[in-house]
């Protein structure tokens, strides 16, 4: 009975035989293939001087350290024809005629074939652009609660402006490599050139470790089938967060059943928006400010909502008790009630119960400090 149970309370995989992608081992491999290319030449090279050296050494029959060390300038500089020296002082002719013979046969050799190849492939192997890839994806490998963000179009370029003022981390997939230019003009720190669909690459971009995933492809069947992937392998909507758009209420709908937490029809977003400054003519500055604050354009100021469960120690608590404002430096601007009634601009007085939520403004900064006091208040205030 306790075998069944720990094998049912084991956590199961929801992709199946899948292994992620790799991306820092692609590009050792590709580094491993310059270095193969390199072998032959090299071995060329290091074997043409082995042997003149070691050629001086016997005609000679000297190989105490000096000797060695100026048989083996002489082969070098003969091979790549910068100088001539001569190490020996017997046997001269037959030095020179040995030198001589070397030199027909190294110089094409060894230095015609070998270094020129190895300058070759060191020119043309882009050794620069695999290192600096290899080095991006071992950094990746660090990173953990971020999001994954595809494909790069003009709606997720205002998604990586926000997230980059926040610094909020993040991993972008686009399929179209030849976007590579633009994406680096954005300075966007990790990318990969993959098909975000396939389970492979969203368990290379590390989905496991993840906070969510934002798709916003022109064509809802790409959204769809990023969607149905990413909720296999979290299927858990509370845990791991996807936020899609769609072009209409009934793609919206069928990405929300799929397993989307929020979908955007950005013609509705866009038509509420005109609509807020329409309803406030005579103050639209106080319409523009929250509209910045709730789409994210102010970065000084952050409102968000926290949900109280039962067992969260402000349960039965008056506002003015919990002391919130004191010890975060944050507001509770309203407190929606389970049947989505809203009390806007709380009393000290008003109590707390289970199931309301908190709507809090404040700092970004601040914001994550209320939350983690109302969990936690004795490490807020330590």
């Amino acid at each position: 009975m306790k075998i069944g149970k720990k094998l049912k309370d084991k956590k199961i995989p929801h992709y199946g035989k899948v292994k992620p992608i790799n991306y820092r081992y692609i590009y050792e491999e590709k580094f491993y293939d310059v270095l193969g290319q390199l072998k032959l030449p090299l071995m060329i090279v290091i074997f043409v001087t082995t042997i003149g050296t070691l050629m001086f050494m016997i005609v000679n029959n000297k190989s105490d350290g000096e000797s060695v060390v100026n048989f083996f300038f002489h082969t070098v500089i003969s091979i790549s024809t910068i100088g001539y020296t001569e190490p020996y002082t017997e046997n001269v002719i037959l030095n020179r005629f040995l030198s001589s013979i070397f030199i027909m046969f190294a110089f094409p050799l060894g230095y015609m074939y070998g270094l020129v190849k190895t300058i070759q492939v060191l020119t043309t192997s882009n050794l620069e652009t695999i290192y600096r890839y290899w080095r991006m994806y071992k950094e990746m490998e660090k990173i953990k609660d971020h999001f994954i963000i595809t494909p790069f179009n003009e709606i997720t370029k205002e998604i990586i402006k926000d997230f980059k003022k926040r610094k909020i981390p993040f991993i972008l997939i686009e399929p179209d490599k030849s976007k590579e230019e633009e994406i680096r003009a954005y300075n966007i720190d990790y990318f990969v050139f993959d098909e975000p669909h396939k389970r492979a690459v969203l368990l290379g971009c590390f989905i496991e470790r993840a906070r969510g995933l934002i798709t916003a492809f022109e064509e809802n069947t790409q959204d769809l089938a990023v969607i149905v992937t990413a909720r296999l392998i979290r299927p858990d909507k509370d845990s791991f967060y996807i936020f899609a758009t769609a072009t209409t209420e009934g793609s919206a709908e069928k990405m929300k059943l799929l397993g989307a937490n929020e979908v955007i029809v950005p013609q509705q977003t866009i038509g509420k928006r005109i609509v807020s400054l329409v309803l406030h003519p005579p103050s639209p500055l106080v319409s523009n400010f929250l509209n910045k604050i709730a789409f994210g354009e102010r970065t000084d100021i952050d409102i968000t909502e926290i949900y109280v469960d039962e067992n969260a120690w402000i349960v039965g608590k008056a506002l003015k008790d919990i002391h919130l404002r004191k010890n975060t430096q944050t507001t509770v601007v309203a407190i929606v009630k389970p049947d989505g009634t809203m009390e806007i601009a709380p009393s000290g007085d008003s109590v707390i119960k289970a199931g309301y939520t908190l709507l809090l403004l404040g700092k970004p900064s601040n914001v994550e400090k209320a939350k983690q006091y109302i969990n936690n208040p004795q490490e807020v205030q330590s």
